[in-house]
C-alpha cells in the first residue's frame, strides 16, 4: 500500500524493535508473533526502498537511516501512544442514544449478548432496539439497521455481516400427509410460509443453480421466528435459515441437497466523515460479535 496510513502500524512496530533493542522484545511486549514482526518489518522496508535494520550477532539494531528514522518518529509515535491511553481511559464517559432496527432473530442468536456487555461497558449509553421485520432505513447520524434488503440503501454504509444459507423444512405431521416429496417440482407444489412476498427461489444443489422454483405461499408472516411456528404447526413448508433449525425444533429438512442461495445480511447506517463515539464503538462491538459467532460457527 502507497498511502502513508498503510505504513503507521508498521512503523510503530520498527520504533518499538528499536525501543526495545531486539526483536524479541519488541514482539513480546506488543504481544506478535516474531514470524508476523518479521514478515511485516521485511514489508515495510521493501514499501519505503530503505534498509531500517540490520542484524549485528543475534539482534536486529537499526541502520544508519533507521536511527535518523527513529528519531523523527519517536515524539509523534509517544504523542500516539498518548492519545490511544486517553481514548481508553475515558471510555466510561461515552455516552448518548443510539437506534438499531433489527429482525427479532437476529437479537436472539447474537446481538442480544452484544448489546448486554455493551451497555455493562458503557453505562451512560441508551440503546433504542426496533425488532422488526420491515426495513427502518436510518434517518440519523445515530440510526443502525440490520438487514438483508439493501437494493434502496445505495446512500448508506453498507457492511456485510454473515450469509444466512437457507434449506426447505417442514414438520413431521405435516409430512405424514402428504404425498412423499420426492423431487423440486414436488415440493414446488406444496403449502408454503413465506416471510416475504418473494415467490421465485433460486434453488441450488452445491455451487450450481438447478432452477428458480416458483412457490405460491399459504401465509406471508413478516417474521422468521413467526414462519418457524406456523410450520412447526403443520401449516406448510418454508424456505428457512439453517443456522437456526435446532434439534429441539419440530421440523424436518426436505430435500436436504439442494438449498436456497445464501442471503447476505448487512449492517447499514449513514455515511459521515465523523461518527459520534457511541455509534463507533457500538458498530465495532456489533462486528466483533459477528467475527467471534464465525469462529464460533467454524470450531464446531
Amino acid at each position: 500500500m502507497s498511502s502513508i496510513f498503510g505504513n503507521v502500524d508498521d512503523l510503530y512496530l520498527f520504533s518499538k524493535v528499536v525501543e526495545m533493542g531486539s526483536l524479541q522484545g519488541a514482539a513480546k511486549q506488543l504481544s506478535l508473533p516474531l514470524s508476523t514482526m518479521s514478515r511485516r518489518l521485511t514489508g515495510l522496508e521493501s514499501r519505503l526502498n530503505t534498509r531500517l535494520l540490520e542484524k549485528q550477532g543475534r539482534e536486529l539494531l537499526p541502520t544508519e537511516t533507521g536511527l535518523r528514522v527513529f528519531n523523527q518518529l519517536k515524539s509523534g509515535m509517544e504523542i500516539i501512544e498518548s492519545a490511544c491511553a486517553q481514548i481508553s481511559e475515558n471510555r466510561h464517559d461515552v455516552e448518548g442514544k443510539i437506534r438499531l432496527a433489527l429482525p427479532h432473530n437476529f437479537y436472539r442468536n447474537f446481538v442480544g449478548e452484544v448489546v448486554e456487555a455493551f451497555l455493562q461497558q458503557y453505562p451512560k449509553v441508551e440503546l433504542d432496539l426496533v425488532l422488526s421485520q420491515e426495513q427502518r432505513v436510518p434517518k440519523t447520524d445515530r440510526d443502525l439497521l440490520m438487514t438483508f434488503d439493501i437494493s434502496d440503501l445505495d446512500e448508506m454504509i453498507a457492511r456485510p455481516l454473515f450469509q444466512a444459507k437457507h434449506g426447505f423444512y417442514a414438520s413431521p405431521e405435516y409430512l405424514a400427509k402428504v404425498p412423499k416429496i420426492n423431487d423440486l417440482r414436488a415440493l414446488t407444489g406444496q403449502s408454503w410460509v413465506s416471510v416475504d412476498h418473494v415467490v421465485d427461489l433460486p434453488v441450488y444443489q452445491g455451487e450450481s443453480l438447478i432452477e428458480v422454483m416458483t412457490i405460491k405461499p399459504k401465509l406471508v408472516v413478516n417474521d422468521i421466528i413467526a414462519v418457524m411456528a406456523a410450520v412447526e404447526k403443520g401449516l406448510g413448508v418454508a424456505s428457512l435459515p439453517s443456522r437456526y433449525v435446532t434439534p429441539s425444533d419440530n421440523l424436518v429438512q426436505i430435500l436436504p441437497q439442494y438449498h436456497r442461495s445464501a442471503r447476505q445480511a448487512y449492517l447499514v447506517y449513514k455515511q459521515r466523515r465523523y461518527q459520534p463515539k457511541a455509534l463507533s464503538l457500538f458498530i465495532e462491538a456489533l462486528m466483533e460479535g459477528v467475527s467471534a459467532l464465525k469462529s464460533l460457527n467454524h470450531a464446531s
